[in-house]
């Protein structure tokens, strides 16, 4: 499973000329929002921008769980957050399940709350493309 969870921030960026496109606009503030309450015991952590928006990619052992976060519409503060989770075998992704993810998803929407709104939260099979 993986889920999509949409919502609106009210968020100020301190350069806007740093992003790479619209869709990136204030990941970065998001990202600095939930990494110190979802990074707390893995391995391994990556953050970046890349031409789609943010990331924050944390690896436990082999199981690796992602946070991708885009920007939807900058003026009403509109975002779309992913949460999957995947192994690497014989070097391509292999999408998985499991508790962590159900974990990870709580703390976000947990963490949103506190200075956003959740608009809503959808499941979806662990390659996005099937909802659940």
């Amino acid at each position: 499973m993986a889920y999509e969870i949409e919502l609106i921030a009210a968020l100020t960026v301190p350069n806007p000329k740093m992003y790479v496109n619209d869709c990136c606009w204030g990941g970065d503030e998001i990202r600095d929002r939930l990494i110190g309450v979802i990074a707390t015991g893995y391995d391994h952590v990556e953050t970046l921008q890349e031409d789609w928006g943010w990331f924050i990619w944390m690896r436990r052992g082999q199981q690796w769980t992602g946070i991708d976060i885009c920007c939807d519409d900058k003026e009403s503060g509109a975002f779309r957050i992913h949460v999957s989770g995947w192994q690497i075998r014989w070097l391509r992704r292999k999408h998985v399940e499991g508790d962590d993810l159900e974990h990870i998803k709580e703390l976000v929407v947990n963490a949103i709350s506190k200075w956003g709104e959740v608009i809503q939260v959808r499941k979806f099979s662990a390659d996005f493309k099937t909802e659940l």
